[in-house]
Order: C-alpha cells, then sequence, then structure tokens
C-alpha cells in the first residue's frame, strides 16, 4: 500500500473504527477499498471476508449502481447522497440503503479517496409502504362499504333521502344514468341522461321513458319499459347494446345501452339502473371514413385505370394516338398516385404520433404561394390572388409547404362562394412568416370548426353538397405546420367570411425531430 495511503487510513481509521455508522475507506479514482468498519462488514449485503484491497463496486450486489456517484464525488470534491438505493443480499433478500460519500482531501486539496457510509433504511422503507398498503386497504374498504350500502334494502326504502347524495355523484358523469326503484318509479337521473334523451324538466317521469321514439340499429321500434326496464328488475344485466334515438327535430342519435340491478340483503332487486352514453359523432366519424375510404379507392383506381389505358394503346401501336402524349398521360397519372399515397402515408404518420419528416432548406415563400396559385389558376380562371411582400425568405420544407398551402386554397375555391376571388396573402413579421387564405361565403359552423383539423372529418355543408374529398388535406395542413413548429389557425365569420393561417418560424431547423 503506499505510504499516502496508509498516512490517510491511519488519520481517519481511529475515527471510524468504533462508529455504528457503516462506514468504509476508499482510495485512488479506482475506489480501491482500504479499510471497512464492523458496522459495514455486518450488512446483511456484504459476504464474509475482508473487503480490503477489493474496488467498491464489487463488494456486493447492487453496489455497482453508486459507482457514479462516487466518480462524481472523487470528481468534483463535493459530498453527495443517493438515496433509497436496493441492494440484493446473497440469499435473495433484499434492502435500502441510503449512502453517503465525502471526499478525502490528499495534496493540493484535492481528494485522494472517499468515505462511503450506508444507512440501512429497509425498516423506513418498508413501513411506507405499509402505510401506503394500509392507506389503499383503506380506500377499498370504504369502496365496499359503499357497495355494500347500496345492496341494502334500506337504500331503496330511503331512496328519497339518498337521491341528493347520489346526484352529487352522477351529476358529474358524462354518461347518462337513470335509477329506477323495484317497482319502476324513476328515482333519479342525472344531467347528462336528461339532455340525452331529450327530457325536460329535473324530474322525468316514467311515462316521458315511454315516449321515447327507440328503435333498433335494423329501425324496428323498440319498447324502453319492456326490453329494457323489465329485463333490468327481473336481474337480467346486459352491456353495450346499440339503440337508434330519434328526437323530434328530426336528429337520430346513436347510443350505448347497458343495465345492472342493485339487490338487498336478501338478493331482491332494489335498484335498477340504465346507462347510455352518446357515440353518435363515433358513428358519423366511421360513416365518413367509410365514405373517404371509397372515394380514395374509387381515385386510385381510377388514375390507375387511365394509366393502364395509356400503356395499352402505346403497346398496340394503335394509328392516331401520339405516344409522347400518352407517355405524359401516363406520368400525370403516376404523379397523382404518388401524391395519393403521400399524403395517405403522411396522414397514418400523424395519426401514429409521429411528425411529417422535413427536408429543410432555403425557401422564398412568395415564390412558393405563386407556384400553387398559377397551378389552381389553369382550372379556375384568375379566381386565385396573391398579396403581400415581394419576398419572404426562410428555412423550411418547399414541398411539404407546397402541399399544404394548395390544400388551403383548393379547400377555398372549392367550398368558397361560387365566382369569388380567393387571396393568398404572404407577409412577414420580425420572428414569423405569414400565409393567410381567404375566402368569402358561408362560415364553417362552429362544431365543424372544433373537429376541422382530425383525420376524415369533412363539414356537413361539403357532405349534403356533393364536394368530392377525403377528409385528409387539413389534417395534412396541421402535421405540416406542427413539423415546422408553427401552427394553423382558423377563423369564419358570416361577415368576414373563411381565413386559415399558416404562421411559421423563419428559421425552423430548431424545431426538426429525427425520423
Amino acid at each position: 500500500m503506499p505510504d499516502a495511503d496508509v498516512d490517510l487510513i491511519q488519520r481517519y481509521r481511529p475515527a471510524i473504527e468504533r462508529s455504528p455508522v457503516p462506514t468504509l475507506l476508499t482510495v485512488t479514482e479506482e475506489h480501491i477499498v482500504r479499510y471497512a468498519n464492523p458496522a459495514f462488514c455486518g450488512l446483511p449485503v456484504m459476504p464474509p471476508g475482508a473487503p480490503a484491497g477489493a474496488r467498491f463496486a464489487s463488494l456486493f450486489h447492487g453496489a455497482e449502481a453508486l459507482e457514479a456517484l462516487l466518480d462524481r464525488v472523487f470528481r468534483d470534491g463535493v459530498t453527495d447522497v443517493a438515496t433509497d438505493v436496493a441492494f440484493a443480499c446473497p440469499e435473495g433478500r433484499g434492502i435500502h440503503g441510503t449512502a453517503i460519500v465525502a471526499p478525502l482531501p490528499g495534496e493540493r486539496g484535492r481528494p485522494r479517496g472517499l468515505v462511503v457510509q450506508i444507512l440501512d433504511t429497509t425498516a423506513q422503507v418498508m413501513a411506507r409502504a405499509r402505510e401506503a398498503q394500509a392507506a389503499q386497504d383503506l380506500q377499498d374498504a370504504n369502496e365496499k362499504l359503499i357497495v355494500a350500502g347500496i345492496r341494502e334494502q334500506e337504500l331503496a326504502e330511503r331512496a328519497g333521502q339518498s337521491a341528493a347524495e347520489l346526484r352529487a355523484l352522477l351529476d358529474t358523469m358524462s354518461q347518462g344514468v337513470t335509477v329506477f326503484g323495484a317497482t319502476r318509479e324513476v328515482v333519479l337521473v342525472n344531467p347528462a341522461g336528461r339532455e340525452m334523451l331529450g327530457l325536460s324538466g329535473e324530474s322525468p317521469r316514467l311515462d316521458d321513458y315511454r315516449r321515447c321514439d327507440f328503435r333498433y340499429p335494423d329501425g324496428a321500434r323498440l319498447d324502453f319499459e319492456q326490453d329494457v326496464l323489465s329485463r333490468v328488475v327481473r336481474g337480467e344485466p346486459f352491456v353495450e347494446e346499440e339503440v337508434l334515438l330519434h328526437l323530434p327535430d328530426g336528429a337520430v342519435r346513436h347510443l350505448v345501452l347497458s343495465g345492472g340491478a342493485v339487490r338487498d340483503a336478501r338478493g331482491q332487486v332494489a335498484l335498477a339502473m340504465a346507462l347510455y352514453r352518446d357515440v353518435t359523432q363515433v358513428r358519423e366519424l366511421e360513416q365518413v371514413r367509410e365514405q373517404c375510404m371509397s372515394l380514395i379507392t374509387h381515385d386510385l383506381r381510377g388514375t390507375m385505370t387511365a394509366a393502364m389505358y395509356a400503356a395499352e394503346v402505346i403497346g398496340m401501336n394503335r394509328a392516331g394516338y401520339d405516344p409522347q402524349v400518352l407517355a405524359g398521360r401516363i406520368i400525370r397519372s403516376l404523379s397523382r398516385m404518388d401524391e395519393m399515397i403521400r399524403t395517405l402515408l403522411d396522414v397514418q404518420r400523424l395519426r401514429a404520433g409521429h411528425g411529417l419528416p422535413l427536408l429543410l432548406g432555403p425557401c422564398e415563400l412568395v415564390a412558393i404561394a405563386r407556384e400553387v396559385i398559377d397551378d389552381l389558376a389553369s382550372f379556375h380562371d384568375q379566381r386565385p390572388v396573391l398579396r403581400g411582400e415581394a419576398r419572404v425568405e426562410g428555412i423550411w420544407s418547399h414541398g411539404e409547404l407546397r402541399r399544404a398551402i394548395w390544400n388551403l386554397a383548393s379547400n377555398a375555391l372549392k367550398y368558397g362562394a361560387t365566382g369569388a376571388p380567393v387571396v393568398i396573402t404572404v407577409e412577414k413579421t420580425s420572428e414569423h412568416a405569414v400565409v393567410a387564405v381567404h375566402n368569402e361565403g358561408p362560415p364553417i359552423p362552429a362544431e365543424d370548426q372544433a373537429r376541422l383539423f382530425a383525420p376524415f372529418v369533412r363539414t356537413r355543408a361539403a357532405m349534403a353538397g356533393g364536394q368530392r374529398g377525403w377528409g385528409l388535406g387539413l389534417t395534412f395542413v396541421r402535421g405540416c405546420a406542427d413539423a415546422h413548429g408553427g401552427r394553423v389557425a382558423l377563423v369564419s365569420e358570416a361577415e368576414r367570411g373563411t381565413t386559415f393561417t399558416l404562421e411559421l418560424p423563419i428559421d425552423s431547423r430548431p424545431h426538426e425531430r429525427p425520423d
């Protein structure tokens, strides 16, 4: 052992030898153990034998987890602590400990070694675990008491007294809930239930449910009292049965019904509960998605058919057909198919939570907008108009921005007022570039605005008007904005028309995410 190490050990050994705190001394940056007091050697994790001369990390299973802490204290010369470290004993039993590491000063004030103390905190950790388990057991017991209380006959006898307590709980639920007594009287209905069924008044009666126009998905009439309530009162639970509710204003709601009974101590039905949740938006989205997928398939097949026909004509070498013209049609068809497939793949990436891959580089935003206008003007006369600054330069992905602006402009031309101009404005602030696409015409309803950027979502007016579309363009626009570190906003009012605004940082490189 080097003389410096001997001096170091002799200096500190008397102070720690009789200490009840498990302590050892290490030297050098390899953390070689030079002395461990009896309390340390008596730790359950320590194997038999003297540890002197071994590296600290090899003393016992779990010691290697502290190596980074020892390195940090040796390097910085500052005391540090690691709490709640788990160690494994040779027989498999685990202990918890708190490690305290302090530097041993050597020459010129630089650490020569370390003092390592490990306090066995297993009892405290286990006590905290027991306290947590006791709290959980108490919660479970309370829940069991609540369930047991509901099942008691007393609840049925005191239904009126308990209604206020149950109402406070049910008022917070988004599901509709109706509680009936054993004799089919309505005990209580939560606000969500009254709203879903279109019931008026604070205290609906069974007659109100009888008047509801419930139907099965195949259109057959559903008798709520016989087909729902009677089953529950008889003790026949059912789960997730879908029905249609036709409202007086002609609207149709898709509801999923579930029912169950609460029994008393004798096993008799004390209360009957009907639960229902509104899945109308889900079903509408599924229908729109099916329509969009059908349209996507149709468009892909149509484009592919056009390319195949042109290729067949070239192959037959028929007179009167220019091969170069036909080849151009094939290229345009394949390019269109490639664009469709890219859109589908990009939206799929966004739905999976991934950002769009970008190829960032210097771009001129006004030139990109002008490309879009030139492309659209051939089909829409002079309706697209470009306004704003002469040049707006930044670091963006040219291809994705062109597609995003094209989607916004083509939507404005498709759904805006017939013959009215569509204005694309490009502006620059100190930190952002802004592209605004404005069209006149009927506003987008607020309920459609809230979900317009979701995949396969189209406005009711667009669907009713017979306009073709996939419902994916705005999803791509939002994904493009997010990938660039920007945002997209929508303002749509009857007096001001509709404006989609794409705001981008001047340099999107700090926002680029690895693919």
